[in-house]
C-alpha cells in the first residue's frame, strides 16, 4: 500500500513538471527584461545583426579606377545582404580625403534579386547634386559613371548576379519607368541607363594600374603619376616634375595582364615600350616587368623602380 503512495506521488510529479514544460516558449524566443524595465520596441536587435568581412569598390583620387576597401558589413534582420552593402557604400570610404560616392542624401530603399540581375531601389536624392560639386559638368558625369562602376563591382563581387538595374523611386516616376535615366548624369535627354555590368578597365587589376602609370608618364603629367607611386620608402617624390623632364619620352606602350604574387601583397606585369630620349634615339623595350605593390586597395610602384624604369640616378 505504501509503495503505491509513493508510485502515484512520483508519476503526479513527473505530470507537473512536463506540464510545466510544454509552458516554455522555444529557445530563440527567450528575450530577457530590459535593464530599465522599458517596454520591448519592434526595432531590429543590434545583437541579432548577421556581420560578416566583405570587399566594397571605391574612387580612387582623380585616377578613373577604383580601389578595393575591406569592410566589416552588418546586415539587420529587417534588410538583405545587397542593401547592406549598399548602405555601406553610401557612407562612404574611410581613407583619408575620400570624396563621397553619391549624391549627398542617397539612400537605398530596397533590393530584389531576379533572374541573375539585383535590382536596387534609390530615393530621388540619387538625382541631386554632391555637396562638394564644383560645376565642372564633365568631372561630375565622370564621378557619376565611377559611382555605377563601383556599384556594379561590388554587388558583382561575389559572382551571384550578372548585372545591376538601378531603379529611383520619385514623384515624377508615377506611372513611368522606375529605372535610371540619363538625368543622373545631368543630361537633358533623358534616356534610360541599362543594367550596369563589372568594366574591367575600372577595376584595380595590377594591369588597370600600370597602364594609368604609363599613360601618366606618356602626359609628362607629375600630378597624375604622383598617385601610382608608393609612399612605403617614406620618401617624398618632391622632385617628380625634374624626374619627368629629364627622363625619355614614352612614345607608345603596350600592357598585358600581370601576376600576383600567391601572399597578394605584390604583381608583376609586363609592358611593352617604345621610348626616345633627349638626343632622338628612339628605343623598344620588350616584357619590360613593372613590379607593383598593393597599398590601400590600389596597386603603386615603389620609387626606385620608376627612377630606373625612367634611366635615372636614384638620388
Amino acid at each position: 500500500m505504501k509503495s503505491r503512495r509513493i508510485l502515484l506521488a512520483a508519476l503526479l510529479l513527473a505530470a507537473l513538471t512536463l506540464c510545466a514544460c510544454s509552458r516554455q516558449p522555444p529557445e530563440g524566443l527567450i528575450r530577457g527584461n530590459p535593464a530599465d524595465g522599458a517596454a520591448i520596441g519592434a526595432e531590429p536587435d543590434a545583437a541579432a545583426a548577421l556581420q560578416w568581412s566583405d570587399t566594397l569598390y571605391f574612387a580612387y583620387g582623380d585616377t578613373g579606377l577604383l580601389r578595393q576597401e575591406s569592410r566589416q558589413i552588418t546586415m539587420l534582420p529587417n534588410e538583405t545582404r545587397e542593401k547592406a552593402l549598399v548602405r555601406a557604400l553610401l557612407e562612404g570610404s574611410r581613407a583619408a580625403g575620400s570624396r563621397a560616392l553619391f549624391p549627398e542624401k542617397t539612400e537605398v530603399l530596397s533590393t530584389q534579386a531576379q533572374s541573375g540581375i539585383i535590382y536596387i531601389t534609390f530615393n530621388e536624392s540619387l538625382y541631386g547634386r554632391y555637396a562638394d560639386e564644383d560645376g565642372d559638368r564633365d568631372s561630375a558625369e565622370r564621378r557619376r559613371q565611377l559611382a555605377l562602376d563601383a556599384l556594379a563591382a561590388t554587388l558583382t563581387e561575389s559572382g551571384e548576379y550578372r548585372s545591376v538595374q538601378v531603379l529611383v523611386r520619385a514623384e515624377a516616376n508615377v506611372g513611368r519607368s522606375m529605372r535610371l535615366t540619363t538625368r543622373f548624369f545631368g543630361q537633358e535627354n533623358e534616356t534610360i541607363v541599362p543594367p550596369l555590368t563589372r568594366q574591367s578597365s575600372r577595376l584595380p587589376t595590377p594591369s588597370a594600374y600600370a597602364a594609368a602609370l604609363l599613360d601618366a608618364w606618356q602626359s609628362r603629367s607629375a600630378d597624375s603619376l604622383a598617385a601610382f607611386v608608393s609612399s612605403r620608402d617614406g620618401k617624398v617624390l618632391s622632385s617628380l616634375n625634374a624626374n619627368l623632364a629629364a627622363a625619355p619620352a614614352l612614345l607608345s606602350y603596350a600592357v598585358y595582364d600581370g601576376t600576383v604574387s600567391p601572399d597578394g601583397a605584390s604583381a608583376v606585369v609586363c609592358a611593352d615600350l617604345a621610348l626616345r630620349d633627349g638626343d632622338g634615339m628612339e628605343t623598344v623595350i620588350d616584357a619590360c616587368p613593372l613590379r607593383l605593390v598593393s597599398e590601400g586597395g590600389a596597386w603603386k610602384i615603389q620609387r626606385g623602380q620608376l627612377i630606373a624604369l625612367m634611366g635615372e640616378n636614384d638620388d
